[in-house]
């Protein structure tokens, strides 16, 4: 039995989704995976494997095209495989495709939050999701709250939809050197304690918000603190001058994309996580954030509660000034740190992805023998 994967994702920044298929992927070594006597990574330009280590039994194909992901699974992928089973890990599969498909959809914010897109993304890709939804064999989902989006507005029965729990990578921990800590802090911030954000700076994860309550913070609590942005502008925000015109922009920083090593430091040398998007399934920083012990405030959704396990400061809508309350609160009280640390790491702990990519294969297997 052979099977296919959509490895688009992997050819780009590491982040969200290609971050979930390479953690999923590299736990399917021959004797996990003997079911399938081959699997194929289809992909638009080689990736190199010495940066992203796969098992031996998983084939890469290169399908050579610079066209965006939904032109090349349709022109290059589908036409290609010749596979029983096809793993679309990004919402979207091939409109006409000889084998079944399993297709990952991780949220459903264009149904939940239309407005924070332009009428001709919520017409294009909310159909293009909700007909892959309708159209695969399975789906595999992130947890019960957005499974029970999908449900309602997709329109697909809950009989079809598998919950695999997403998972923080090993790396994500504790560190207690704290040279190593004050030299990150040093590089990014200075030498002061800041807040932390990581993650796509776009309209749906609420940044402007999150820069208006923390030019409140300030307003109320005059402090050396600062904030950290971390991560990719694809929308292109013009964060600077929202930071000019809160007179903020001395005390925000930003950072593209870092790396995993990195990454860990900053959590571990932040005061505190900030996620201030009102429409969260599922958040890999969120959950890194909390297997590093940094305490995490977020906006209170069912996905935020059932990712967290409750071990975080949630506000219950996004308000910027709850949302400086919480900062506020945090900053001051090292107590509350320190039990939002320890229950955070606790929480993180009931997550794997070891556990994630034995359901996925699992959810793979299933569709199989449908």
């Amino acid at each position: 039995m052979r099977l296919g994967i959509n490895g688009w994702r992997l050819c780009g920044s590491r982040t969200g989704v290609s971050r979930y298929l390479l953690n999923v992927i590299r736990h399917w070594t021959p004797d996990v995976a003997s079911r399938f006597t081959r699997i194929t990574l289809y992909t638009p330009r080689p990736i190199d494997r010495r940066e992203m280590p796969l098992p031996p039994n998983i084939d890469e194909q290169v399908l050579a095209s610079d066209w965006p992901m939904l032109v090349w699974e349709n022109a290059r992928l589908a036409p290609a495989s010749r596979d029983d089973i096809l793993f679309c890990p990004s919402y979207s599969r091939p409109l006409f495709t000889r084998s079944r498909t399993v297709v990952a959809t991780h949220d459903t914010v264009y149904h939940v939050r239309p407005e924070l897109f332009p009428w001709s993304v919520r017409a294009g890709y909310r159909q293009l999701y909700d007909w892959s939804d309708r159209h695969a064999t399975l789906i595999i989902t992130d947890g019960e709250a957005v499974k029970e989006d999908i449900v309602r507005f997709c329109r697909v029965p809950a009989s079809k939809i598998r919950v695999t729990y997403l998972a923080p990578a090993a790396c994500f921990s504790p560190i207690g050197d704290r040279a190593e800590l004050n030299g990150v802090r040093d590089r990014h911030v200075g030498n002061v304690p800041f807040f932390l954000y990581v993650g796509k700076m776009s309209g749906r994860r609420s940044l402007p918000h999150l820069l208006e309550a923390f030019a409140v913070f300030k307003r109320r609590a005059p402090s050396p603190h600062r904030l950290l942005l971390v991560g990719l502008n694809p929308q292109n925000l013009d964060l600077q001058r929202m930071s000019r015109a809160l007179g903020i922009a001395d005390d925000v920083r930003r950072s593209g994309y870092v790396d995993d090593a990195d990454l860990n430091r900053l959590y571990n040398a932040a005061e505190a996580f900030v996620m201030p998007s009102v429409y969260e399934t599922s958040s890999l920083p969120v959950m890194e954030a909390q297997a590093a012990g940094l305490p995490v405030i977020c906006i209170q959704t069912p996905g935020m509660h059932e990712i967290t396990g409750g071990a975080a400061l949630q506000i219950p809508t996004l308000d910027a000034s709850l949302l400086a309350d919480a900062m506020l609160q945090l900053s001051t009280d090292t107590a509350l740190r320190a039990q939002l640390a320890t229950d955070g790491l606790r929480n993180a702990a009931r997550f794997s992805w070891q556990r994630c990519s034995t359901e996925t294969l699992a959810v793979l297997e299933e569709a199989a023998d449908l």
